[in-house]
């Protein structure tokens, strides 16, 4: 197991990079990293508000931004944390259903189903850390476990 407060610090670090590397524009340089990471918290709802009357239910580009930048730094993290090199796939059709993989080599470290990624946010940062250190050490102890196949 990785210390927890190193951890948090890295994946709230590999979460800001992503998205600003996503930022091709500039459009972000001036807000602050904890202010990105707002992005990523649950908004007060209203109740009639999202109510989508069009019939139109694509997902959000700002949504499957944070998704992407979630998920890739889960990624950037175990790679980073293990020596071994990660690669993630995303694929969420346009009414945001899919799943993430994440795998190192031949062995997949994380297979994860998304059901209405339009709603993909957190709590809390702590609840965002508490999720993504879960996956994380899960992650390193598969890694652990079968080194021979994640070398392949």
């Amino acid at each position: 197991m990785v210390v927890e407060e190193e951890l948090s610090k890295e994946l709230l670090k590999n979460i800001v990079s992503q998205l600003r590397a996503y930022d091709t524009y500039g459009t972000w340089d001036k807000r602050s990293d904890e202010d990105l990471l707002k992005e990523f918290l649950k908004k007060e709802e209203k109740t009639h508000s999202n109510i989508n009357l069009t019939g139109h239910c694509a997902v959000d580009p700002k949504t499957m931004l944070k998704i992407y930048a979630y998920f890739k730094a889960l990624g950037v993290t175990i790679e980073k944390l293990s020596g071994m090199l990660t690669s993630v796939v995303i694929n969420i059709d346009d009414e945001g259903n899919g799943n993430v993989l994440i795998y190192s080599g031949r062995l997949i470290l994380l297979n994860k189903t998304i059901r209405d990624a339009n709603k993909f946010s957190f709590k809390s940062t702590e609840d965002m850390l508490k999720q993504g250190s879960k996956v994380i050490n899960g992650a390193m102890q598969l890694l652990e476990k079968y080194e021979e196949v994640a070398r392949q």
